[in-house]
């Protein structure tokens, strides 16, 4: 097929095969992880076993092979467990607890009040313990107590994430499809009757959650399991499944069209799994409405990615209500998507990275930029303003009361951008209210993003108790930050960038590489960190919790571009 493809489709299935053959571990018939050596990916050894089946060279079809069959050893085949169906993320990966959750007769949100109610418990156990046997137990606190129990709890109940993955279903479900729709012909039957059984448990098990709201489904995954319904619902002749997946695409659709948004909006990482899917429903729908309903939303796809993008910096602006990283090539596929979109002279926006194993899936369904768009990727225009409003889904609050309004604006001009996020009662570390991105006269990429961790841990957690209210205007950027928590809380600005450690900042002027922000700050004195070796430097405001209810406030006015 690979003589098939056009010469920028070719330049990215190579560039992934060379990464993924340089991961293959032969012992194991499967991928190595691309972040860590010490374990394997049953979703990019899909996506390899794809790549092998478009490039089709000596021994790569007997190789997909083994892997389709290695991926499917690894799916999980309990129908009355939570995660039947799914696949395990890596063999090395512990195996959840079985037997204990007869989790179909839970109404839908029980996941939430699951968590709300262990919460309550361990805070309930905790005061009685400290009450009336702390002596007991010297050097034990409550946070502590707590811990236990739901460590305790994890063993007996299977704790999502952290046990398995319920999106694997729907990411290798996806990739089976195309493999299926493009490869049937030349996989040995027996293989294709494995992979359509397969398919039969992770769709029904998909439909089961979906209907269940037992894991809510964030935008991309949503995309997916729309895809999927609708594809292997023809594939089978099951038209349960087909009605299933247009009330799907309906309901979705209807939700887009409020404010020409989805939840997981201004996302350098979803987006990309967000278009690659809707290529799928372009590409291998049955019907001429599914189509077009992809068409849609794909279109309305790029309009929200075209208002935030800057061509000077090329990346997106912020705020996101979900990101890994700061920098649009680091955690990201939106960078093939314009390779391909614009050719020769871009080829470092597709530079590999931890989401180069989707690439030959993006080769095989990518759409095209609509025209009319093109101006907004290759010259940068004039500075603006931009504000577009969307319902965010805090995955883990209460059903029905977890959809909020929320307003992302910026301020973009060439060399700098800023961001915030209004609205928002997520309790997803991923979601960045507030951030900046610049350039220094020698054209060094510098970023802030506004975080928040329980001291100690990641910023990457979901945490309650604290809410964000950012606004934006030129060379202004204003945070009012309310936090009532149990545990302490670092509010940190994280700056990233080169030479840092040249910068000097102090409580009320950051002056940093090509940026000087002066600040005021309702806020405890923050203490200063510089990690040159990360290039790396945090201004970190510590929340106590024996303080109570706590507001902190920061306005930053930066000077103008020069």
């Amino acid at each position: 097929m690979i003589d098939k493809l056009t010469d920028r489709q070719q330049y990215l299935v190579m560039q992934s095969m060379t990464l993924m053959d340089s991961l293959y571990d032969g012992a194991m018939g499967l991928l190595i992880d691309e972040e860590r050596s010490d374990r394997h990916n049953t979703r990019s050894s899909a996506h390899y076993a794809l790549g092998l089946l478009i490039r089709s060279g000596p021994g790569d079809v007997e190789r997909a092979c083994s892997l389709l069959n290695r991926v499917m050893d690894l799916q999980f085949d309990c129908p009355e467990e939570i995660y039947h169906g799914t696949f395990r993320v890596s063999p090395q990966a512990a195996l959840p607890p079985a037997g204990n959750y007869d989790w179909k007769k839970f109404a839908p949100g029980f996941a939430f009040f699951l968590s709300e109610t262990t919460e309550k418990v361990g805070k309930r156990l905790s005061s009685i313990l400290s009450r009336e046997i702390n002596s007991g137990l010297p050097g034990v606190d409550g946070q502590k107590i707590r811990q236990y129990l739901q460590s305790a709890i994890d063993e007996v109940l299977p704790p999502v994430w952290k046990s398995y993955d319920p999106n694997w279903r729907e990411f290798i479900a996806s990739t089976f499809a195309v493999i299926l729709e493009q490869f049937a012909g030349v996989l040995p039957q027996v293989l294709v009757q494995r992979m359509e059984e397969s398919m039969r448990k992770s769709v029904s098990a998909s439909i089961d959650r979906r209907l269940s709201d037992a894991i809510p489904m964030n935008s991309n995954i949503e995309l997916m399991h729309i895809f999927i319904v609708h594809y292997y619902g023809h594939r089978f002749g099951n038209a349960e499944w087909i009605r299933h997946a247009d009330r799907e695409a309906a309901a979705f659709l209807q939700g887009f069209e409020e404010f020409g948004s989805i939840a997981e909006f201004n996302t350098t990482t979803y987006y990309g799994v967000d278009l690659t899917v809707l290529g799928m429903w372009r590409k291998y729908g049955h019907t001429a409405a599914f189509k077009e309903t992809g068409r849609t939303l794909e279109r309305g796809m790029w309009e929200n990615i075209a208002l935030f993008y800057n061509t000077v910096l090329e990346n997106l602006s912020g705020p996101f209500s979900r990101a890994y990283e700061m920098e649009m090539t680091g955690h990201s596929s939106i960078g093939v998507f314009l390779y391909l979109a614009l050719g020769a002279g871009y080829e470092h926006l597709a530079a590999p990275n931890c989401e180069t194993s989707h690439d030959p899936l993006i080769v095989l369904s990518a759409g095209e930029l609509p025209p009319e768009l093109f101006p907004q990727f290759t010259s940068f225009g004039e500075s603006r303003r931009v504000e577009k409003q969307f319902r965010e889904l805090c995955e883990r609050d209460k059903p029905g009361a977890n959809r909020n309004l929320c307003t992302a604006s910026a301020w973009i001009e060439e060399r700098r951008m800023i961001g915030a996020m209004s609205g928002s009662r997520n309790t997803n570390g991923q979601m960045h209210p507030a951030t900046v991105h610049w350039r220094d006269a020698d054209g060094a990429r510098y970023y802030l993003r506004l975080i928040r961790r329980e001291q100690g841990k990641s910023w990457n957690s979901h945490l309650r108790g604290m809410t964000f209210e950012a606004a934006v205007d030129k060379d202004l950027l204003t945070v009012d930050v309310r936090l009532d928590t149990e545990v302490p809380i670092e509010v940190l600005f994280e700056i990233t960038g080169p030479e840092l450690s040249q910068a000097k900042v102090s409580p009320e002027l950051w002056a940093l590489p090509g940026l000087v922000c002066r600040v005021t700050a309702a806020a405890p004195e923050p203490s200063i960190l510089c990690d040159e070796q990360e290039n790396k430097l945090e201004i970190i405001y510590l929340h106590r919790p024996e303080d109570g209810v706590q507001n902190m406030s920061f306005t930053l006015r930066m000077d103008p571009v020069s």
